[in-house]
């Protein structure tokens, strides 16, 4: 074999394990289980509808005999287009004053049941409103998904599962780094 030809074949062996490692990679990686990532529920992420608006019609700026005294903004030039809106009263009437009224009292959600021993998960739940209801606290979640992640790898929140719940004092024991 020439020196060409071993050059182009070495090149190509590179090539070639190259594409082979990359291949590997998003082939044979495991992935997160579902539900283990940010708790999105599909059915509540809904995109919204956009009306597209048609910007105002601009005319050119003609000054008239007849038009009246507009104060002009300095950083406009009297060649630029204006908006229908476009002139500034002299003076800036306040804004009308509010009526009294008389603050309403805190309205406090009702405290759910707290949750004990084991617990199957509904639409909507979320790990921070679980451990909401089981301890008083949402920040504990994180703990409350390792305890459970120990038990299960492959835990999540969809409707359904059974996720354990434990006395928080055995939580803080098992988990005290994901303690706030």
């Amino acid at each position: 074999m020439g020196r060409e030809t071993t050059f182009l074949l070495a090149v190509l062996g590179i090539l070639g394990g190259a594409f082979m490692g990359v291949l590997s990679m998003k082939l044979l990686v495991p992935r997160p289980p579902a539900g283990a990532g940010p708790d999105v529920d599909p059915q509540e992420v809904v995109a919204a509808s956009h009306d597209l608006v048609e910007p105002p019609a601009l005319e050119p700026r003609v000054p008239t005999a007849s038009s009246p005294a507009v104060r002009r903004d300095p950083f406009v030039t009297r060649s630029a287009f204006t908006a229908p809106d476009a002139e500034i009263p002299d003076e800036i009437a306040p804004p009308p004053a509010a009526p009294a009224f008389a603050q309403p009292a805190a309205i406090e959600p009702a405290p759910a049941a707290p949750i004990a021993g084991s617990y199957v998960t509904a639409p909507g739940d979320t790990w921070w409103s679980i451990a909401e209801r089981a301890y008083g606290d949402g920040r504990l979640y994180r703990a409350l998904f390792s305890w459970n992640r120990r038990l299960d790898p492959r835990v999540s929140t969809t409707p359904g599962t059974r996720l354990e719940i434990p006395p928080q004092p055995k939580l803080t024991a098992a988990w005290p780094k994901l303690i706030p």
